[in-house]
């Protein structure tokens, strides 16, 4: 349990600072170029190469030291981060070298996140799943818990390349911490390795002949693709109704959503995860429709503490699903796979959401516009109120996706491949 431990704690660092980073350069450069598409371009080129190479990452993932890969990622991105560093140092950074930087930043973070998730496999008894999955989230919640209260507070005053820098200390700090795991586990034997011609087809089987994947794939690339519009719109909504240091504030309490969905899912026993699945969405689309409709800041604090812990419940039930029913062996090809899959909704949110926010809903909700007598009644017309229309009607969306029954698990996946020091494991994460 030690080992996993010390990876949590390096995520936990690593995720803030990377998240007062997308805080601040979201903030920065809406503000120079008041452009909810360009602040959607940043969201997108720091996305975009984490789930397009999500595939070959897996792949890499299982073929060699999973810990080498996560080492490789985290020092990686540091090279990017300089690039938008030097940027950074004019007074309005101009936008090609911002998304230069930050997309070579996240070709390497690519090779992070499908290793991290194998470890939990090769680091855990199957009993300690829905708790890891607990603990991840509570280290990635540190980029929205506490990163937007920190930049907001730091933007001010120290500016964007301040950040930056603290950015690229966290990403130190994260290497050692691999390092150190990866040195305590240089002899751990790895799971019986599937030859490489085969792995990946046997990854794509072990995805799409389960129908309960099949299906969950399905709804989660819907629900992503409604988060990504979020994401993408939830500054320019509310920017206009308050500054960058209340919302860095507002957008860290809500979410203790997460934390405390994480804290209660590390804690908890285990909740059989269709149900938790269906009641989590449900809940965060509830919330999502609640958002738009009234940029107070009591309402939205509110909601937005709905639609994290939704948000945390959901991801676990999925996670917890997932590691069930593919093999260890390929199980970071599988991560990889289902990464490509179902964030390929942020790829298409990031750019439609600017877009419709930009040309299509905002001109009519403004004052005398096409539907300030219609929509406008309900949503309000100005600044951010087309964000809100569109937030609105997805959290509709999530809702639906919630409503509809997933097939029942067929079983756990196979345990043919026995990872040895697992027992080692079993027995000190019972200590």
């Amino acid at each position: 349990m030690k080992p996993f431990l010390l990876l949590v704690g390096g995520a936990l660092i690593n995720a803030l600072g990377t998240g007062m980073t997308a805080f601040a350069l979201a903030v920065v450069m809406f503000q120079a170029h008041g452009s909810a598409s360009l602040v959607a371009a940043v969201q997108l080129c720091g996305l975009g190469p984490i789930v397009l190479l999500a595939p070959l990452a897996g792949a890499l993932a299982d073929r060699y030291d999973r810990r080498t890969m996560m080492l490789l990622g985290d020092g990686g991105s540091l090279l990017g981060l300089a690039i938008v560093f030097v940027a950074a140092q004019a007074p309005q950074p101009s936008p090609l070298p911002v998304l230069v930087g930050v997309t070579l930043a996240a070709t390497f973070a690519s090779l992070t996140e499908p290793a991290l998730r194998a470890s939990v496999t090769d680091l855990l008894p199957q009993s300690r799943y829905q708790q890891a999955a607990g603990m991840l989230q509570l280290a990635g919640a540190a980029k929205f818990l506490l990163a937007p209260a920190l930049a907001g507070l730091l933007l001010p005053t120290a500016g964007l390349a301040t950040i930056l820098a603290l950015d690229a200390a966290t990403c130190l700090v994260t290497v050692a911490c691999t390092a150190v795991v990866r040195r305590a586990l240089a002899n751990a034997p790895r799971p019986d390795d599937v030859p490489a011609d085969t792995a990946q087809p046997h990854a794509w089987r072990a995805i799409l002949a389960t129908p309960l994947l099949r299906g969950l794939l399905l709804r989660l690339t819907l629900v992503t693709f409604a988060i990504g519009c979020l994401q993408t719109l939830f500054k320019p909504m509310l920017l206009p109704h308050f500054g960058p240091r209340v919302l860095g504030t507002l957008e860290s309490g809500i979410a203790l959503g997460l934390l405390l969905g994480a804290v209660a899912l590390s804690l908890a026993p285990a909740f059989p995860p269709l149900h938790l699945l269906r009641a989590a969405l449900a809940l965060a689309g509830l919330a999502m429709c609640a958002l738009g409709l009234w940029p107070a800041l009591a309402w939205v604090a509110a909601w937005g503490l709905l639609f994290f812990l939704g948000l945390s419940g959901a991801n676990a039930a999925a996670e917890v699903l997932v590691r069930r029913q593919v093999d260890n062996s390929v199980q970071a090809r599988a991560w990889g796979l289902i990464s490509l899959l179902t964030q390929s909704g942020y790829l298409l949110a990031y750019p439609l959401a600017g877009f419709l926010a930009d040309h299509v809903l905002t001109p009519r909700l403004q004052v005398g516009g096409a539907w300030a007598n219609t929509l406008g009644a309900v949503f309000g017309t100005g600044p951010g109120r087309g964000a809100a229309v569109l937030v609105t009607a997805l959290g509709l969306v999530v809702v639906l996706t919630a409503a509809r029954r997933l097939p029942a698990a067929s079983g756990q996946a196979p345990m043919s491949t026995h990872v040895k020091g697992q027992d080692n494991a079993r027995s000190s994460a019972h200590c």
